[in-house]
């Protein structure tokens, strides 16, 4: 998680900053639980700024109910 919150405050251009944030997402969301997702959604307006979308959230909202469920095993 620690890199994903380095690309919200060090990259600038929002355009560029939303094409990370979605790859980090989309990459490593098998490798976060469901607190991780809980606090990137809580910061991600913060985080993301400019570059905050539907996409973005619908990334978090689906790595949080993936977590949930390898959670649950």
């Amino acid at each position: 998680m620690r890199e994903f919150y380095s690309i919200a405050w060090g990259v600038h251009d929002p355009t560029e900053r939303h094409k990370q944030m979605a790859d980090w997402l989309t990459k490593h969301q098998y490798l976060c639980k469901s607190s991780d997702f809980r606090v990137i959604w809580n910061n991600l307006s913060e985080w993301a700024g400019n570059s905050d979308s539907h996409h973005l959230r619908a990334l978090v909202i689906s790595g949080y109910k993936d977590a949930l469920e390898r959670e649950k095993k």
